[in-house]
């Protein structure tokens, strides 16, 4: 008999400075009753990452979620994911803020889940090539990213059947392919198109293995979820029954143990790349659009599948010289850090003063309020608040530490130009000799950014609007 091992990885996360109610509604919608589905499903085993963010109003809110996250990796049907705590963007931020973030979320599950992870969920699947060098150092070994990285560097569809190494200067990480067809299958179609995809894979041997990993608010809050898979249509419990019921052929397993118990199937070299979507949120909205209809053009001749894997639209940085006002905040962020790291070296405060300053640092670097698209929110003025809160926090910290710190005009935003920093104990104003614009004007005390606009860009989704055609476009909430 064909077999087949099946690797489902869940990723719940809510970015820093959302409301309350949006996330106790997807807790109500989704983070519990998977569990109580699951809990009905005692065969199966799955990977799971669980935001810093989401955790730690989950420690105030519902820590018993996390107690029950526990008692399933005591049974061994759990894998815990590690990532940076504060869901950061990875390639953006500083090496000792990836290293330092992601050893914050290590000792949390060890301490929480009694665990030592291993595995990496990388945000937004945001990969380029210098990462496994810091992924390394801060203990990761393994990790998963969309096909559509491996397509981008040559690899056949039939080739994605196990995990490859990749790596840079002497430092190998594994690198899991999460299968398109398989995130497109669960759960907007049949649990039998799964089987399919699945059965399709099987090999005598039993050792190949595809892989659904996916964000876990796709299974009850996504538009039209949570009556398909715990309502009426009872989506997830038909699906882990049927993974159950063909478990003879099917084995559900997790990254490590996989990872352990087999080979790489070779080596290979990711482009600098995200999740193919993402490839034409980058992009100006006349130019997506141009994107957009080039793929319809080739999806009406039948030539996409095989034109895809060379298809190319923007990488995520794009984002921060679409939005300036994004590439403030990302700018910001590192001047910050590197003020921190220069503070630190020369011994000038406590280990409790770096500790909180850097803490408020890290949350400034949840990805959620630097970009847009379907998900991001960075024309949510919460998000971005939440941003410059901690943003402002620090920067009051390390002011009282280095008072003179912030005296020197300079190029904060690397637009060839230099930005001066007028301030007294109640406000911080932030002015470009570029056009003499105010960058950003600080309330101190209240941590509260007056500047913190945004202007309207073009988007490529404009043109559905246009057409009356908004029923076709989700945001995020």
């Amino acid at each position: 008999m064909k077999k087949i091992q099946f690797i489902l990885g869940i990723h719940n996360h809510q970015p820093i400075g959302n409301f309350d109610s949006v996330i106790e509604d997807a807790y109500q919608k989704s983070y519990r009753p998977f569990l109580d589905v699951l809990d009905d499903h005692p065969f199966l085993r799955l990977s799971l990452h669980l935001s810093g963010c989401l955790i730690e109003w989950l420690e105030d809110h519902h820590s018993d979620y996390l107690d029950r996250i526990a008692a399933y990796v005591a049974d061994n049907r759990l894998e815990i994911l590690s990532a940076g705590f504060y869901e950061p963007i990875l390639a953006v931020i500083p090496d000792r803020d990836k290293i330092a973030q992601i050893q914050k979320m290590n000792t949390y599950i060890r301490d929480r889940f009694h665990t030592t992870s291993r595995g990496l969920w990388l945000t937004e699947r945001v990969w380029e090539p210098h990462l496994p060098g810091p992924l390394q150092s801060a203990g990761i070994r393994y990790l998963t990213v969309d096909d559509y990285h491996f397509l981008a560097a040559g690899k056949r569809p039939d080739e994605l059947t196990g995990y490859y190494l990749t790596d840079d200067q002497g430092d190998a990480v594994g690198v899991f392919p999460i299968q398109q067809q398989l995130r497109y299958a669960m759960p907007f179609q049949e649990p039998d198109v799964t089987l399919q995809i699945l059965r399709k894979a099987a090999e005598e041997s039993g050792q190949t293995v595809l892989v659904m990993a996916d964000d876990g608010e796709k299974f009850g809050v996504w538009p039209g979820t949570y009556e398909r898979c715990y309502g009426s249509e009872h989506w997830l419990d038909r699906m882990f029954t049927a993974l159950e019921e063909n478990r003879d052929w099917i084995t559900t397993t997790t990254f490590g143990d996989y990872f352990d118990s087999h080979p790489p199937l070779g080596r290979v070299y990711l482009p600098t790349v995200s999740y193919f979507e993402m490839s034409e949120w980058t992009l100006p909205g006349d130019q997506g659009q141009i994107f957009t209809d080039q793929i319809q053009q080739l999806k009406a001749a039948g030539t996409w599948d095989k034109i895809q894997p060379f298809f190319r639209g923007g990488t995520w940085r794009n984002f921060q010289s679409l939005y300036d006002e994004s590439n403030w905040m990302v700018k910001r962020n590192i001047h910050l850090s590197r003020q921190l790291d220069r503070a630190g070296k020369s011994g000038e405060f406590s280990p409790e003063d770096r500790a909180g300053i850097e803490t408020e640092i890290w949350r400034s670097q949840c990805n959620c309020a630097y970009w847009h698209g379907i998900f991001g929110g960075l024309y949510l003025p919460h998000l971005r608040h939440a941003i410059f809160q901690s943003l402002i926090t620090a920067d009051s910290r390390l002011a009282k530490i280095l008072p003179n710190g912030n005296s020197v005009p300079e190029d904060w935003d690397q637009d060839g130009g230099s930005e001066f920093i007028l301030e007294n104990r109640f406000y911080r104003l932030f002015a470009s000799e570029k056009g003499g614009v105010i960058r950003e004007l600080d309330l101190i005390a209240p941590r509260f950014n007056l500047s913190n606009t945004l202007r309207r860009y073009p988007e490529s989704y404009h043109r559905q609007l246009s057409r009356g055609e908004c029923g076709t476009i989700r945001f995020n909430s």
